[in-house]
């Protein structure tokens, strides 16, 4: 045991005693922070200047002048200031098909130029199918192309009211039909932008990667050296091939630990200020909600040991770092696999197929805390026999099982694979090494 401890204190010493792991410490949440908030502060970014757009109608029915009319009621918070200029509208005869070819010409120049930021084209019965109309620009604002949908859409209702001869007054009718603007809520009572709710989630999972994946590689680059430079022979003439593998895992591990172990202690400085901090409701929902954090560590952690003795494995078998890369893409994606998939598991983060992926094990320290970062802000009670932080607590009870599962695997084939060189081993070897 005294050996494994000199491995262990090695292993651990030349991790912490380098500045990249004290600048990781603190460069880390800064980055996180920023992943969080800044989407939310940009998002939130008010406009300060006007946005110009030019019209050019062919409806022959004055909805372009319709609609410069119905963008006055857009001011620019900052000033009062309109937040549309309508540079120009050109009304042209739906016939003259040529001067309307080069006035689009020239406009698209200008849109190109970003003298201009949006042109409209409304064609001939424009009320009549949307295919008639057409927003050109270089710039994909969601918020103005949405406000141009709205005032248009309540435009070419009113004219297609006033043809259908509806025995009501075209205004009524669209007070009577307008859209519904639907707030969500959670069952608190409270309202979690998606946005800040998927940010967070990312920059737990990249971290979660970064850490894990970057630790691990540690871990294999460890033992490849070691075996082509002939220590490793060395090494094992006075320990066992397993306190060997255990002290490089466990050793890196504990330094994984030690940053994670800063990091809350730094996040309960924060906590204990957050008053005066001023911090975002929403993000302090997500970042100071006890049940993510600990199954973040816990995850964070566990992970790292499953991982790093896949690593261990990996670093037995190959004889070099450039053999080795063919392998780590594979893993590198069972924990991104959250990500790829991210669409269906923020929508729907409790269902039956949400559930079965976060708690296969090479899955679920990323796939989990996704589902966390989603559902438990939302809840009033939690409980360990059901929900989610059960359903965590067994994702976490089965990576620990798998990693004993590993280790005692990796242990197997680590003894014998360290010691060969050369041709790297096939399948069936690896199987009689494992029955050794």
């Amino acid at each position: 045991m005294s050996k494994f401890w000199v491995i262990f204190k090695r292993e651990y010493a030349q991790v912490v005693k380098k500045k990249s792991f004290i600048v990781g410490i603190i460069l880390t949440p800064a980055i996180m922070a920023g992943f969080v908030l800044l989407p939310t502060l940009l998002i939130g970014k008010k406009a300060t200047s006007a946005e110009k757009l030019a019209v050019v109608d062919r409806s022959e029915q004055g909805i372009g002048r319709q609609f410069e009319e119905s963008l006055k009621r857009y001011k620019l918070e900052a000033s009062g200031e309109p937040y549309y200029i309508v540079e120009q509208v050109f009304e042209l005869p739906a016939a003259d098909t040529v001067r309307f070819v080069a006035v689009e010409d020239s406009l698209r120049q200008v849109i190109t130029d970003k003298e201009l930021k949006y042109f409209l084209v409304l064609k001939p019965d424009a009320q009549l199918s949307d295919t008639n109309l057409y927003l050109v620009t270089n710039s994909d604002n969601f918020l103005s192309i949405n406000r141009f949908e709205g005032r248009l859409s309540d435009i070419l209702a009113s004219i297609r009211l006033e043809e259908s001869n509806v025995n009501l007054g075209v205004d009524s009718v669209l007070s009577l039909t307008r859209q519904v603007d639907l707030k969500i809520r959670d069952a608190k009572g409270e309202s979690l932008p998606f946005l800040t709710k998927y940010m967070s989630a990312l920059v737990f999972i990249l971290v979660m990667f970064a850490m894990i994946l970057g630790y691990g590689q540690m871990v294999m680059r460890s033992v490849i050296e070691e075996k082509n430079s002939r220590v490793m022979e060395v090494l094992v003439s006075s320990v066992t091939p397993f306190q060997l593998m255990l002290g490089k895992i466990i050793g890196l591990g504990a330094a994984t630990f030690t940053q994670v172990a800063v990091w809350v202690l730094l996040g309960a400085g924060i906590y204990s200020m957050k008053g005066a901090l001023n911090i975002d409701a929403a993000v302090d929902r997500i970042i100071f909600n006890p049940l993510i954090i600990v199954f973040f560590a816990l995850f964070l952690t566990t992970g790292y040991l499953l991982y790093s003795t896949v690593f261990a494995l990996l670093g037995s078998i190959v004889n070099s770092e450039k053999e080795a890369q063919n392998f780590i893409f594979p893993i590198s994606m069972s924990l991104m696999f959250p990500v790829i998939i991210a669409m269906y598991i923020v929508q729907e983060p409790n269902s039956t197929l949400s559930i079965a992926l976060s708690l296969v094990p090479f899955f679920a320290p990323t796939m989990m805390t996704m589902r966390l970062v989603f559902v438990a802000p939302t809840l009033t009670t939690y409980s360990v026999l059901s929900g989610i932080a059960a359903q965590a607590v067994l994702g976490f009870v089965i990576v620990v099982l798998t990693i004993v599962g590993m280790i005692w695997l990796t242990g197997k084939i680590f003894r014998v694979g360290i010691l060969m060189y050369g041709k790297r081993p096939t399948l069936p070897e690896i199987v009689k090494w494992v029955k050794y």
